[in-house]
């Protein structure tokens, strides 16, 4: 709930409990606290993702700031934890780095406030901790990112850096992408992962390079995008848009068909202008003007003066 204030999480929570939710930060903490371990207390599943998983000893790797991760893990009877097959480490030894590289990106911490290491199921003598553990490791195309040019957003850790540092996701927030991948890794993240649908998160984006500079493992995140946009760009353009960019790309190609074009799509905005401006344009352009208007070209093209002055100077 980041994106809340503490007027707005007190109207959540009053509507979810039944009750009048003071505003006051630690009193809400207090509710929500007495709610939620109730609820976890009742459990007999619990359903955790997993940040690392250590190839060499089997190790699972949790990391939160809340400790909902550890409850989730522990008290349930059942824990069932989530993992893409990015998550893998090859050694315990690599941990280290890799918790050290997350908190600092994400939050600025040493390290998180949990970090849990599991290794199993609850053994003879183990306090606390679930009698049965699963691990599903998830695919979902990650293979198919494997082999490909976008190979790269893999190695995305999920410290949440580049959302912090992308102007568009500091204005529209994290709803607006739909999807559990928000913010620039996200806009390529999500097209490749499950249905295929987001393809038009890769133009959120002003391409600055904010994310890049400040991305911990170097992902290139700017060059990704560009190329998804170039790969893309013909499914999501409609058909009439497709075929006068094509025709564009032809005319552009030869100066004197270029010239005449512009001769007569300067004399069609002329006669369809009013006072010197175009407020209700014919075909595409009719949903363009609804909001704006559009000046009419001057009778002297820049061409026509140019080709003048160059006769002049002669």
């Amino acid at each position: 709930m980041m994106h809340k204030n503490r007027r707005a999480v007190a109207a959540t929570l009053s509507r979810a409990l039944g009750l009048v939710a003071p505003e006051d930060p630690a009193a809400l903490a207090r509710h929500a606290r007495g709610y939620l371990r109730d609820i976890f207390r009742r459990c007999d599943l619990g359903v955790t993702g997993v940040n690392f998983a250590v190839a060499e000893t089997g190790t699972l790797c949790i990391c939160t700031n809340e400790g909902n991760g550890r409850l989730t893990a522990t008290r349930p009877r059942v824990h069932i934890a989530l993992m893409g097959i990015e998550k893998i480490i090859p050694r315990l030894a690599d941990l280290a780095v890799f918790l050290k590289v997350l908190a600092r990106s994400a939050t600025g911490q040493p390290i998180t406030v949990y970090t849990s290491l599991i290794h199993g199921p609850r053994r003879s003598g183990d306090p606390d901790g679930p009698e049965q553990l699963h691990v599903v490791i998830l695919d979902a195309g990650r293979w198919a990112i494997q082999r490909s040019e976008y190979r790269d957003v893999l190695r995305c850790i999920r410290c949440g850096a580049c959302l912090n540092a992308c102007p568009v996701y500091q204005a529209i927030g994290g709803h607006a992408y739909g999807s559990v991948y928000p913010g620039p890794i996200g806009s390529i993240v999500t097209p490749m992962l499950g249905d295929g649908t987001g393809a038009e998160l890769a133009y959120a984006s002003s391409l600055c390079g904010a994310c890049q500079e400040i991305c911990p493992v170097r992902i290139a995140i700017p060059d990704l995008l560009i190329r998804w946009r170039q790969m893309e760009a013909g499914r999501l353009l409609p058909a009439w848009e497709r075929a006068a960019l094509w025709a564009y790309a032809r005319i552009a190609r030869h100066p004197a068909a270029w010239a005449r074009l512009g001769r007569w799509a300067m004399a069609l905005l002329r006669r369809l202008g009013r006072g010197g401006w175009l407020r209700r344009g014919p075909g595409p352009l009719r949903a363009w003007t609804t909001v704006r208007d559009l000046p009419v070209p001057q009778r002297s093209a820049f061409r026509e003066w140019w080709a003048s002055r160059k006769g002049g100077a002669s």
